[in-house]
């Protein structure tokens, strides 16, 4: 993202002081792969949403036909990545078989559709470990609310897509913390359940000293991860 795209911004660059700070000048890789980006971003907007629509602290699954739908969402970012894998091979062994070259676009949609999918199914597992509340609602009630988080995701497409500079650190920043907390939910459903701490938050700032330390677990996996690929692999870049 990034480079001299729109009317009037080599202007704003040159002449408004602090301008080129927050827009790069060369087009710059956001800090993951588009896929990648589409299930953590996607995932962390899914729950900002449901909280914005009053079902933050939910603990019922989706209606079961928008259940569906997100499994498929999962299924089909699957079935790309698969396809993905196999092209990469077919390249060095033209003997294996793929469907259809890997497309960018292809890459981010699939992957904010799974992002949709992993929010709308981790966020009431996560608060029925959570939360003392007894919210039985389902997260995502209404197909209008379904459309809705549609439209969310489809508005992160059109940011990433449109490689405006602009947007550049928002989303950097977004999908870094995303990472991190999507990882750190998932943490903190097992460091509740093994604690024995299960329904015991009644508000936010009960809910901290469980997520600090599931924050400090996903820390330490990513740092073993890396340091994992980094002996494997080293600086190689993969394709």
């Amino acid at each position: 993202m990034g480079g001299t795209t729109l009317p009037g911004e080599a202007f704003l660059r040159a002449n408004l002081p602090g301008y080129a700070l927050i827009d790069p000048a060369q087009p710059t890789k956001l800090p993951l792969e588009a896929r990648d980006f589409g299930i953590y971003v996607g995932f962390i907007f899914t729950w900002l949403y449901i909280n914005a629509i009053g079902r933050g602290r939910a603990k019922g699954m989706p209606l079961f036909p928008m259940l569906l739908y997100l499994v498929i969402f999962v299924a089909v970012m699957g079935a790309d990545g698969v396809n993905a894998f196999l092209y990469d091979l077919h390249q060095n062994a033209p003997v294996v078989p793929y469907l259809y070259a890997p497309r960018l676009e292809l890459r981010l949609a699939t992957g904010l559709l799974c992002g949709l999918a992993f929010g709308g199914i981790m966020t009431p597992v996560v608060n029925s470990t959570l939360w003392r509340d007894n919210d039985t609602r389902p997260v995502i009630g209404t197909w209008k609310q379904f459309l809705g988080g549609l439209g969310v995701m489809a508005v992160l497409f059109l940011m990433n897509y449109s490689e405006i500079g602009l947007f550049y650190w928002p989303l950097a920043i977004v999908t870094s913390g995303a990472t991190v907390i999507l990882i750190a939910m998932i943490n903190m459903v097992f460091v509740l359940s093994i604690s024995g701490k299960e329904g015991s938050a009644a508000t936010w700032r009960d809910a901290l000293n469980p997520f600090a330390v599931a924050v400090i677990l996903a820390l330490v996996e990513l740092g073993v991860l890396s340091l994992m690929r980094y002996a494997v692999l080293g600086t190689t870049v993969l394709p």
